[in-house]
């Protein structure tokens, strides 16, 4: 059995001034920073064996703070691409509340939480309106993460069972839970900074388990 714990970044400074932040990097906050080092606390007990995050900065210094925080400084943080967050196109570092109204504009949509549950609308939405030519399909969105957790626990999988830390981004964690337990997500609203959930890999299905 191989876990995956799929973690939101730390708050960053385009989240601190509300920001969208798609393929946008910007560094940890003081806040960001302190919140990664009280998560990795609660990781003394797992034992870490393997880390993998996106290429940002903020996904990065996340992991690393989180390693060093539980003592698993030695273990090698892995970038990939793959764990980007989506790229949002033209509407990326727009404020956040001028891009959710924007978005609802476009779906006809009234809630939050019916956003989370058309997720897939979200992107097509985002992908068709976009003017830079940058934005994802949901479609390749979900294959890239689909692709990129697959091959880590093939990776992985020669050492038995492992746990492995993978520090993402918020529509990324969305989109995991679209894909792998749709009922969590219609039931959440955001996902916070250094949000934690459980995936789970038994060599056939992902499946969802309890948050940490």
């Amino acid at each position: 059995m191989i876990s995956f714990y799929i973690v939101r970044h730390g708050e960053t400074l385009l989240n601190r001034i509300n920001r969208a932040q798609g393929w946008s990097d910007s560094p940890l906050t003081e806040n960001g920073k302190k919140a990664a080092v009280e998560l990795g606390d609660t990781f003394r007990d797992i034992g870490l064996n393997a880390a993998y995050t996106s290429d940002t900065l903020r996904a990065e210094e996340t992991a690393k703070l989180i390693l060093s925080a539980c003592d698993n400084d030695g273990v090698q943080v892995h970038k990939d691409k793959r764990l980007r967050e989506w790229c949002l196109g033209s509407m990326d570092a727009e404020n956040n509340t001028v891009f959710i109204q924007t978005v609802s504009d476009w779906l006809g949509a009234s809630s939050f939480m019916e956003l989370n549950r058309r997720l897939s609308d979200v992107a097509a939405a985002i992908f068709e309106h976009d003017t830079t030519g940058m934005a994802e399909s949901f479609e390749d969105i979900s294959y890239r993460l689909k692709d990129v957790l697959e091959e880590i626990a093939q990776t992985e999988s020669g050492n038995g069972e492992c746990n492995i830390l993978v520090v993402t981004h918020a529509f990324v964690i969305k989109t995991l839970l679209y894909l792998f337990a749709p009922e969590q997500l219609c039931a959440m609203d955001k996902v916070k900074n250094t949000a934690v959930l459980k995936l789970v890999y038994d060599g056939s299905e992902f499946r969802f388990q309890e948050t940490v």
